[in-house]
């Protein structure tokens, strides 16, 4: 599947379709600019160095950020989150596809404890 010149996220039930604003062969980038907030969501891919047990793994990071614009009552809010992946060169993608499932369960399942304590430090 390869990503579309829009990408449609959901916040709190809202549908909000980013558009591509960049592409090229490493990544694309992704906007939505409202008149009090906007999304920005960056796809990256990259080869890491090789790692001491030889191997040589494939990046791939993938980057959203939100910013509410201040008001005259209100400051600038800015959340981030973002997600690696990483495989080795030649393992396809179905072991990572486990994992990454795995990963995602757990989130849904507990989203606000996970979060609420990974903002407080708890670890």
């Amino acid at each position: 599947m390869a990503f579309g010149t829009t990408l449609t996220i959901t916040v709190d039930g809202n549908a909000k379709v980013l558009n591509r604003i960049n592409q090229d062969n490493y990544g694309s980038e992704y906007s939505l600019l409202g008149d009090t907030d906007s999304w920005n969501l960056k796809i990256r891919h990259s080869t890491d160095s090789v790692d001491s047990d030889g191997m040589t793994m494939l990046r791939h990071n993938v980057y959203l950020e939100h910013v509410t614009y201040a008001t005259s009552t209100t400051p600038m809010y800015k959340e981030t989150f973002t997600v690696t992946l990483r495989a080795g060169k030649y393992d396809g993608t179905g072991n990572l596809t486990d994992v990454s499932e795995a990963m995602v369960a757990y989130l849904a399942a507990s989203t606000y404890a996970v979060v609420g304590d990974l903002v407080l430090g708890l670890n």
